[in-house]
């Protein structure tokens, strides 16, 4: 019986050592190392258009702006551990979103020559303060880490701990290249509901499929081609744009706002090639005759401003339709609309031959 008590007490401490943080670890700011996969490169770090709030945007695409979907922090270690301290702006729940996804911390390390996934940061119960060991009794050797943040919820304060002997460093050669940078515009699939984990979005897979820096301006519920969007993306640094945003407008906004908004970030960047990428069908759409007809209007209109911009001679310009976007088996969401992992897979893998081709020429026009 005492042995059996004192086993059980063993294991109740090394379980919280996982749920809270190594107790002896060694804790940096994140703001030390390099951060990818940001709008602006402006301060607060870890927010995605932080410098948008005197914008004429919409108040819910500022306060969205503020979520850390996409966004990543490269950090170099030879420690046998990691933990992380991270703040939330609040709690949350979501019921269709994990939240390991919408609050919690995703690792990667670079191995063999690719990203592989290490471990998550679990959040609390709707706390707003966490501590969490995301992976213990590794070899000790000297690696490359990726950290996503959460696709739903604001970071207020992030910190990276580590072994007290250990090594931790701004990677002196980092697996994200930067001079290669995609900016993708779009829903709240964009943003990533509803993947298992932050590494999960399509933004993210492609990030580690390509190395390219890709920063993700999912706007849930709220990727609806204002102009004032037009404006900002127009601004932005950016190698490739990808217009993603069908499914949030209606179809008259479609039929109103796409053109004008496509044409100014043509005539404003050039040099710049625009992917426009269809909605999916939703899924309840093949039964719900109303919503499956609304999804064909939006493809409809989309394609009617692409065919006139075309033949306005915008040779910057592509398409890429929803037909084999997702898959024909129908198990590609969680609810209808937003993809689980699945899904995010499969688009990554229809859009990836044309993606690669428009970052081809977009760099052998630079």
């Amino acid at each position: 019986m005492i042995k059996n008590w004192i086993l059980t007490l063993l294991m109740a401490g090394s379980s919280w050592a996982v749920a809270s943080g190594q107790d002896n670890a060694r804790y940096t700011d994140a703001r030390q190392f390099q951060i990818v996969g940001k709008g602006l490169p402006t301060s607060p770090v870890y927010q995605r258009l932080d410098s948008t709030q005197d914008r004429a945007l919409t108040p819910a695409v500022k306060n969205l702006s503020k979520h850390s979907s996409g966004i990543a922090v490269l950090f170099e270690t030879n420690s046998t551990y990691i933990s992380a301290k991270w703040n939330l702006r609040r709690g949350l729940y979501h019921a269709n979103i994990p939240p390991i996804c919408h609050s919690g911390l995703d690792l990667y390390a670079w191995n063999n020559g690719k990203w592989q996934w290490v471990g998550v940061g679990r959040p609390g119960d709707k706390d707003t303060a966490n501590t969490n060991t995301l992976i213990s009794n590794m070899d000790g050797q000297m690696r490359q880490y990726m950290l996503y943040l959460p696709t739903y919820n604001e970071i207020t304060s992030l910190q990276i701990g580590v072994a007290p002997e250990a090594e931790l460093r701004r990677s002196a050669s980092p697996k994200i290249d930067t001079t290669h940078r995609m900016v993708i515009y779009g829903s709240s699939i964009l943003q990533g509901a509803s993947a298992s984990r932050a590494g999960m979005s399509y933004s993210s897979i492609l990030q580690r499929r390509t190395g390219w820096d890709v920063v993700n301006l999912g706007f849930s519920g709220n990727g609806k081609m204002e102009f004032p969007v037009a404006e900002l993306l127009a601004e932005m640094p950016a190698s490739l744009f990808v217009l993603d945003c069908i499914p949030n407008p209606t179809v008259e906004e479609v039929k109103e706002r796409a053109y004008p908004f496509i044409k100014h970030l043509l005539d404003k960047r050039p040099e710049v090639p625009v992917l426009l990428v269809e909605t999916v069908k939703r899924e309840n759409g093949y039964f719900d005759q109303k919503i499956g007809q609304v999804t064909v209007d939006k493809n409809k209109a989309i394609r009617e401003a692409y065919t006139k911009l075309k033949s306005e001679g915008y040779k910057q310009l592509y398409y890429l339709s929803a037909d084999n976007l997702i898959g024909q088996d129908h198990e590609a969401t969680i609810d209808g609309v937003h993809l689980t992992d699945l899904g995010f897979m499969r688009q990554v893998e229809a859009m990836m031959p044309q993606l690669r081709k428009l970052m081809k020429k977009s760099q052998a026009i630079r």
